[in-house]
């Protein structure tokens, strides 16, 4: 395995000195550590991260002895949680998943290679890992490629990866929304056709998701596709949708001014009953509801 040629990465980020002596520590110890994720996907877009994640050969115990006060917040998967002046930075071991028995989560996760780490991601963008203190980054996936190239691409076989858990078909939209991502087609054909298994997730799982694509920079084009995809059909079947409305709806998004006042601008045009029906499963918090006239 040889790492690629590395972007300059420079981040006056506080939370990015201290993830970096994190892995300084776990190397010194003798053991392998880079960031991981979203981390670096966002360092390599020129963003600062909301947190970091570290993927490491050392087990949850080798961490405990290293940082004496790690909290072993998911032994079972091999995660621990190290508390910094910035907050928690999770540091996980390599690991494989077996089979999804819910469309959720795997039935065992087993300890593994850099290799089985990286396959088990979902998206090629978010399946680089970076090593601070050699400033490399290691690619299985071609993932950098896919950044450079703004190609949103899932992990292996797209229909297979997309059952496996279902919140990636929205995690995907979300992904190509905020990014300007174009969808690889084998990952888009995929995403149209399983779009209808949506209703198997969770509804507090589902509202975090779109609430996440309203509050981000391209809140427009996150409501496009998630029409073009059909999961806005499965989601609001009741709920019209027009070229006017759309631009109704990000008009509004452009104007508001705080989290809560998102889905107004969302549910623009809509009321009363009609809203109450649209946003009975919706698991909205109480600003959220306030908002939109609800109790």
């Amino acid at each position: 395995m040889t790492p690629s040629t590395t972007p300059t990465i420079v981040s006056t980020d506080k939370a990015f000195a201290e993830a970096v002596d994190i892995v300084a520590a776990l190397q010194k110890a003798g053991f392998k550590g880079y960031f991981v994720g979203g981390c670096v996907r966002d360092l390599l877009f020129g963003l600062t991260p909301q947190d970091y994640d570290i993927a490491t050969d050392a087990k949850p115990e080798d961490v405990q002895r290293i940082f004496p006060r790690a909290r072993g917040f998911g032994k079972r998967f091999g995660v621990s949680i190290l508390p910094t002046k910035s907050g928690d930075c999770e540091v996980a071991a390599f690991r494989e998943d077996g089979f999804y028995y819910d469309h959720r989560r795997p039935a065992w996760v087993n300890y593994a290679g850099l290799a089985e780490d990286a396959q088990r991601r979902d998206f090629t963008i978010n399946a680089l890992y970076y090593d601070p203190v050699s400033e490399q980054i290691i690619d299985l996936v071609d993932g950098q490629a896919d950044l450079q190239e703004r190609i949103l691409r899932i992990i292996g076989n797209p229909f297979e990866r997309f059952d496996e858990d279902w919140l990636r078909l929205l995690r995907a939209v979300r992904f190509a929304a905020r990014f300007a991502l174009r969808f690889e087609p084998r990952t888009w054909d995929a995403l149209r056709t399983l779009s209808p298994m949506v209703v198997g997730v969770t509804p507090e799982r589902r509202t975090e998701e779109v609430r996440l694509m309203l509050q981000g920079p391209n809140a427009g084009r996150a409501v496009g596709l998630l029409y073009k995809s059909g999961l806005w059909q499965t989601l609001w079947p009741n709920l019209p949708f027009t070229t006017h409305r759309v631009r109704r709806i990000v008009e509004s998004l452009k104007k508001t001014s705080t989290k809560a006042s998102v889905w107004k601008a969302f549910f623009t045009g809509i009321s009363g009953d009609e809203l109450a029906d649209i946003c009975n499963d919706l698991r909205l918090t109480r600003p959220e509801k306030k908002s939109l006239g609800l109790k």
